[in-house]
């Protein structure tokens, strides 16, 4: 499964990222995270999970990072695809 946060502060790191997702969220440790900087007015995260992750956990975290104020940012987020039901 894969998740895409957008409109981090350009100068996001990934172990920010982790941070919000494991420690501040209460989520699994991602398998893997990339931050796209783009144009440098925002940036992007793609959040890898296992592909045997079940689709309810990206329910919860698009949920919950919708909106999510973060360090001046309003984030959004959305599951790109789930391998399992």
């Amino acid at each position: 499964m894969q998740i895409i946060i957008a409109n981090f502060p350009p100068a996001t790191r990934v172990e920010e990222v982790n941070e919000l997702l494991v420690t501040e969220l209460g989520a699994p440790m991602p398998v893997e995270i990339t931050i796209n900087v783009g144009m440098g007015a925002n940036a992007m995260a793609l959040i890898q999970y296992p592909t045997d992750a079940p689709h309810a956990l990206g329910d919860v975290l698009v949920n919950r990072l919708n909106g999510h104020h973060y360090k001046g940012f309003d984030l959004n987020a959305s599951v790109t695809h789930s391998f399992k039901d």
